[in-house]
């Protein structure tokens, strides 16, 4: 969660919204959605998702599904000072480490591509990116 809250705040010099801390899982925990997620931020989310509708399809049951996973992500993150959670939004008080350092290498990929989130959910008001996923808060 950390490294999402870091690269959005990077990528907009502002805080990542606290409800788009709800799209991150379910983009990247899914090993088929994250093999299919863009290595880069190149590529707008609106765009990825209009080349693979699939994981558009499945996306607002796999959000519900990984609610709890999401709040107990931020409140394990905010424990350990690796995110704030402040009325304007989230931010990351420090840089996390790096993904290379990750445990193994589906963790630091997971790591990888939540960093391509959080840049895509910097520049995506929260309101357009739910309704783009078929989400509903």
């Amino acid at each position: 969660m950390a490294t999402s809250v870091h690269a959005a705040t990077q990528k907009a010099g502002r805080l990542l919204p606290w409800p788009s801390a709800f799209l991150v899982l379910p983009f990247v925990l899914p090993a088929d959605t994250r093999k299919d997620l863009p290595t880069q931020s190149v590529h707008s989310m609106s765009a990825w998702l209009n080349r693979t509708s699939q994981h558009q399809a499945a996306f607002a049951q796999r959000a519900a599904a990984l609610t709890e996973y999401t709040r107990a992500s931020l409140r394990t993150a905010a424990r350990h000072h690796a995110i704030d959670v402040t009325a304007s939004g989230l931010r990351c008080p420090r840089a996390p480490k790096p993904a290379s350092a990750a445990a193994s290498e589906e963790v630091a990929d997971c790591a990888r591509r939540a960093g391509l989130v959080g840049r895509w959910l910097a520049v995506v008001d929260p309101s357009l990116a739910f309704n783009l996923l078929g989400v509903r808060p």
